[in-house]
C-alpha cells in the first residue's frame, strides 16, 4: 500500500491529526497530574517528559506493533503511580533541600521508572512471560484498578484547586471560591461519560473537550477577568514551554538528587511495573474485542518496553498503547502506521514551537478530564462490579482499594493477592479431586478374555479399583484423594490382594507438598496387601513421583506405573487370573479349549473337521482392516492384537486376544468389513473357519452349526455389555 495515494494519506494524516491532538492534551493532563500543587513551578518539567513520551512511544510503538493503527503516549494509570511517587518524594524532602533539588530528584525518579519499566517490559516479552500475567486473579487486577481509579480522582481535583483532598480537609472543597474551581471539571466528566457511552463518532471526544475550552474562556471573558487574573485565580495554567531534554540532561548534577528518597520509592516501583504489564493486556484485549483482529502479546511487551527504554533516556514518561485512541484512530481512518506517524509528529511539533498554546489550556478542562478517567474505572470496579461480581470477589476488590488508599497501592495488591491465594486454595481444596471411580468388573481392560479367565474375574474383578484424579494436586488436594483412599483401605482384609489404579488423565500437574500424601497412601497399601498403580502420567508428574523423595523408588514392588490405564487393569486382571486358576503357563490342546464353546465335548471333534490350521510369525498380519469379514479365527498359543488405523496414521488398540479366544466373528456374522488389523504379537497358532466352512457346517452338521451359533452369540452379548459400559463410564469422564 503506497503511502502517498490519495485515498491512503487523506484519511490516515486525519486521523493522525485528530489523535495527536488527543495525545498531547492527555500528556499535558498527565504532566499537570504530576506536577501540581507544591510543584507546579516546575510543570515545564513534566511536559517537557510527557511531550518526549508521546512523541516517541508513538512512533516506536507504531513501527513496531501487531497492528497498524495502534496510538501509544504515557498512560494515565502509570501517571497516577508517578504521582504518588512525587508527592511522596516532595513531602519526605520539603524543609530539607531547595526547591530545584526536589524537582531535580522527582524528575530523575521519573526518567528512571521509565528506563527501569521499559526493561521489565521488554524482559517480559523477550521471554514470552505476557500469557502468566493472566492468571494474576481478577478482582485483584479490579482493585488496583479502582485504587488507580482513586488516584486519578484525587489528582484531577489537585490540578484544578492545587490541593490534594484528603478526609480531614474535605470540608475546604465546598467554599464557594473552591466549588467554582472543580465543579466545572465534574460537570466535563459528566459529559463525557454520558456523550461518549451514547455517541460513538470518532469526533466526538475532541469536540467536547475543544468545546469545554472555548465555552471556559468565553465565562471568563464574561466577568471581565485578563489573562493574568484568571492565572492567578487558578484558573489557567502558568506559562510554560517545554523544557529541552537535552540541556535538562547537561544542566543535571547528579550530586543534587536525593538518592535515599529515590530509594523509600521501591514499593511503588514494583507496583507500577505489575500496572503497566497488567494495562497492556488489558487494553491489547480490549482492541482484540473491539475489532476482532488477533495481537501478539509478546510482541505489544516487547515494543513498549523498547520504546520506554528510548523514552526514559530521552527523559520521557512512561507510557504505552492506548485502547480509546488507537479504536478512535481506527474509526476516523486509519489504516496502516503513517497515522501514527503523523500524531508523534503533531506533538513533536507542538513540543518544538507551539509551546504557546499550552497556556490556552484551562485547568477545569484537564482536570475534568483526568476525573472522567478516574470516574470511569470508580464506577467499573466499585460500582457496576457489585452486579457482576460474587460477594467475595467484589468484597476483595474494596478491600484492596480500601487498603490502598490507606497504606499504600503496593501494600493494597499484596493483601489482595495473598486474600485471593488463600481464597483460591480453600475453593480447589473443597473440589471433588476424585472424578469417578470404576471397579475391574464395571470398566474391564480390552483383552478378550476365555470363558474360565472371564469366571475368575468376574468373582474377583472388585479387588481392583480405579481412582480417575483431575485437578492439579497439591497438599489440599492429595490430602482429600488420601482420606478416601484410606476409607476404602481401612475395610479390606489382607489376605486378599487389591489392586488401586489412579488414572491421573485428568491431572494437570502436581506439587511436590503432594508428595507426602503419595507416600502415606503407600504404606496403607502394602499393609493391607494392596498394589498401587499409575496410568497417564506426564513426564514432569512422573520425576516428581520418582524423586529423590518421591512415593516410587527403583524397582517399587508396591507402585508400579503404565503408559495408559487399560495396560493398568490389564496387568491386574492377569495378575488375578495367574492366582485364581491351577492352568498357569500350562499349554492347553486346542480341542480342550473348544470344550468351552460346547455343552457336548462329544462335538468337538466334528467341528474342528471345519477348521484351517494357520501359523503366523510374530508381526504378521491375520486380516487387515478394510477387507471383507469372511472367516473368524481360534486362537490356539500366542497372541493378537487388533487395531484401528486413524487418518494421521497412528493406530489405536481396540483389543488384544490371547489363547482360547475368537476374533474376527463380529464382521463375519456382520457381513461388513473387518474394522482393524489383526496383527500377531509373537509366534501365534489359529485355527480358521471361513464363511463357506461355516455354511457346509450349517447343513451337514445343523446341531454342531447351532451349538456354535449360540456360544457366539453369547460372546457378542458379553461384549455389548462389555462396550456399552465401557462408554457409560467414559462419558463420566467427560
Amino acid at each position: 500500500m503506497k503511502f502517498w495515494r490519495p485515498q491512503v494519506l487523506i484519511p490516515n494524516v486525519t486521523a493522525g491529526l485528530i489523535t495527536g491532538l488527543l495525545t498531547l492534551t492527555y500528556s499535558v493532563s498527565y504532566a499537570a497530574l504530576i506536577f501540581s500543587g507544591d510543584l507546579s513551578p516546575y510543570l515545564s518539567i513534566g511536559i517537557s517528559s510527557a511531550l518526549v513520551g508521546a512523541v516517541v512511544l508513538a512512533l516506536i510503538v507504531a513501527w513496531g506493533s501487531s497492528l497498524p493503527f495502534i496510538i501509544a503516549g504515557p498512560d494515565g494509570n502509570a501517571a497516577a503511580i508517578l504521582a504518588l511517587i512525587a508527592t511522596t518524594v516532595s513531602t519526605q524532602l520539603v524543609g530539607t533541600v531547595d526547591s530545584s533539588a526536589i524537582a531535580l530528584t522527582i524528575w530523575f525518579a521519573i526518567l528512571g521508572s521509565t528506563l527501569l519499566t521499559g526493561g521489565f517490559l521488554w524482559l517480559l516479552g523477550r521471554l514470552r512471560l505476557g500469557r502468566f500475567i493472566r492468571f494474576i486473579p481478577y478482582p485483584v487486577v479490579g482493585g488496583f484498578l479502582a485504587g488507580v481509579g482513586l488516584l486519578l480522582a484525587q489528582g484531577a481535583i489537585k490540578v484544578m484547586t492545587g490541593t490534594s483532598p484528603t478526609l480531614r480537609n474535605l470540608p475546604d472543597f465546598f467554599t464557594p471560591a473552591q466549588l467554582m474551581l472543580w465543579l466545572p471539571g465534574l460537570l466535563l466528566a459528566i459529559v463525557l461519560r454520558w456523550a461518549l457511552g451514547r455517541f460513538r463518532h470518532c469526533l466526538t471526544l475532541p469536540a467536547i473537550l475543544l468545546g469545554a475550552t472555548l465555552l471556559l474562556h468565553g465565562w471568563l471573558q464574561l466577568r471581565g477577568l485578563s489573562r493574568a487574573q484568571a492565572i492567578a485565580q487558578g484558573w489557567l495554567l502558568e506559562p510554560v514551554s517545554a523544557t529541552n531534554p537535552l540541556q535538562a540532561w547537561q544542566s543535571m548534577s547528579l550530586s543534587t538528587v536525593q538518592w535515599s528518597a529515590l530509594w523509600s520509592q521501591t514499593g511503588s516501583l514494583l507496583t507500577l511495573f505489575a500496572v503497566v504489564a497488567i494495562t497492556i493486556l488489558l487494553c491489547a484485549t480490549s482492541i482484540e474485542m473491539a475489532t476482532n483482529q488477533d495481537m501478539d502479546f509478546d510482541q505489544e511487551l516487547r515494543i513498549a518496553g523498547i520504546a520506554n527504554l528510548v523514552t526514559g533516556g530521552l527523559g520521557g514518561m512512561v507510557g504505552h498503547l492506548s485502547v480509546s485512541r488507537s479504536l478512535l484512530n481506527r474509526e476516523a481512518g486509519a489504516t496502516n502506521r503513517l497515522s501514527g506517524i503523523v500524531a508523534a509528529g503533531f506533538c513533536g511539533s507542538v513540543a518544538i514551537g507551539g509551546s504557546d498554546v499550552l497556556a490556552f489550556l484551562p485547568k477545569a478542562m484537564l482536570g475534568g478530564l483526568l476525573l472522567y478517567l478516574g470516574l470511569a474505572l470508580l464506577i467499573e470496579w466499585v460500582y457496576e462490579a457489585y452486579f457482576r461480581l460474587s460477594w467475595v470477589d467484589y468484597g476483595l476488590v474494596l478491600a484492596i482499594l480500601l487498603i490502598g488508599a490507606r497504606f499504600g497501592f503496593l501494600a493494597g495488591v499484596g493483601v489482595g493477592l495473598l486474600v485471593a491465594c488463600l481464597l483460591f486454595v480453600i475453593t480447589y481444596s473443597s473440589l471433588q479431586v476424585i472424578r469417578n471411580r470404576l471397579s475391574g468388573l464395571t470398566y474391564p481392560s480390552r483383552h478378550n478374555r476365555t470363558f474360565h479367565e472371564r469366571r475368575i474375574l468376574q468373582r474377583e474383578g472388585n479387588n481392583i479399583q480405579i481412582f480417575v484424579v483431575q485437578g492439579y494436586l497439591f497438599f489440599g488436594t492429595a490430602y482429600s484423594l488420601l482420606s478416601e483412599m484410606r476409607a476404602y483401605l481401612e475395610g479390606l482384609a489382607p489376605e486378599h490382594e487389591q489392586y488401586l489404579v489412579l488414572d491421573f488423565r485428568l491431572v494437570s500437574g502436581l506439587d511436590s507438598s503432594a508428595i507426602n500424601s503419595f507416600i502415606k497412601m503407600k504404606h496403607l497399601a502394602e499393609q493391607v496387601n494392596a498394589y498401587l498403580l499409575f496410568s497417564d502420567l506426564s513426564p514432569q508428574i512422573e520425576a516428581v513421583l520418582r524423586g529423590k523423595q518421591g512415593a516410587i523408588a527403583a524397582e517399587d514392588p508396591i507402585c508400579h506405573t503404565f503408559p495408559n490405564l487399560d495396560a493398568a487393569i490389564d496387568w491386574c486382571e492377569a495378575k488375578i487370573i495367574d492366582q485364581g486358576t491351577f492352568r498357569r503357563k500350562r499349554f492347553i490342546p486346542f480341542a480342550m479349549q473348544l470344550e468351552e464353546f460346547f455343552t457336548d465335548p462329544d462335538q468337538v471333534r466334528p467341528f474342528m473337521q471345519y477348521l484351517e490350521k494357520v501359523r503366523l510369525p510374530a508381526g504378521a498380519p491375520l486380516f487387515q482392516q478394510g477387507d471383507t469379514a469372511n472367516a473368524l479365527y481360534f486362537i490356539e498359543t500366542g497372541q493378537i492384537s487388533t487395531v484401528l488405523t486413524v487418518e494421521n496414521g497412528n493406530t489405536k488398540l481396540l483389543q488384544t486376544s490371547g489363547p482360547g479366544t475368537i476374533v474376527g466373528e463380529i464382521g463375519l456374522y456382520g457381513q461388513t468389513e473387518y474394522a482393524g488389523s489383526g496383527i500377531a504379537d509373537k509366534p501365534t497358532t489359529v485355527y480358521q473357519l471361513s464363511q463357506r466352512s461355516l455354511q457346509q457346517m450349517q447343513q451337514e452338521q445343523p446341531a454342531i452349526a447351532a451349538e456354535f451359533h449360540q456360544t457366539v452369540a453369547r460372546v457378542l452379548a458379553s461384549r455389548l455389555t462389555q462396550a456399552v459400559t465401557g462408554v457409560e463410564k467414559l462419558m463420566r469422564l467427560q
